[in-house]
């Protein structure tokens, strides 16, 4: 794709020239991200679950944020547009599988170890007895 941007009147207007040139450099990091991961989809089946879903998670917000880059471009608010929408169900999808993935890394309790630590806890060496030990108080007789 041929990048270089001619200007002609609007090349007096520098905030615009820096403002699109650092929107191609941005487009064009876009595109080499997505020229090392769509070669990807013909090994799709290879892949593990966790690797398609994120796969397809990638994909499909960099194609509707490309698609929101591409109205705002053409004056068109993309916030009245169903793109919103799509790109707010894509983030909470993306929110679910980290849930997911978190829980996969909790820690999880040995239950028959957890009920030996409770019982052992609970354990009063004096129920075990006949007879409670015979703690009485003794009172110093020279005390007032």
């Amino acid at each position: 794709m041929d990048w270089n941007l001619k200007y002609g009147e609007l090349a007096k207007d520098e905030e615009f020239v820096t403002n699109c040139e650092n929107l191609k450099e941005n487009l064009i990091e876009v595109q080499q991200v997505l020229d090392q991961l769509l070669p990807l989809k013909q090994q799709y089946d290879k892949l593990s679950l966790p690797a398609q879903i994120e796969l397809d998670l990638f994909l499909a917000f960099t194609m509707n944020s490309l698609h929101w880059v591409n109205l705002r471009i053409q004056g068109i608010d993309p916030t009245k547009h169903p793109i919103k929408d799509e790109l707010q169900r894509i983030k909470a999808v993306m929110t679910k599988w980290q849930e997911v993935k978190d829980r996969e890394k909790r820690p999880t309790v040995d239950i028959e170890a957890a009920k030996r630590f409770v019982r052992s806890g609970l354990y009063d060496p004096y129920k075990a007895t006949a007879k409670p030990p015979n703690k009485k108080i003794k009172f110093d007789d020279n005390a007032e």
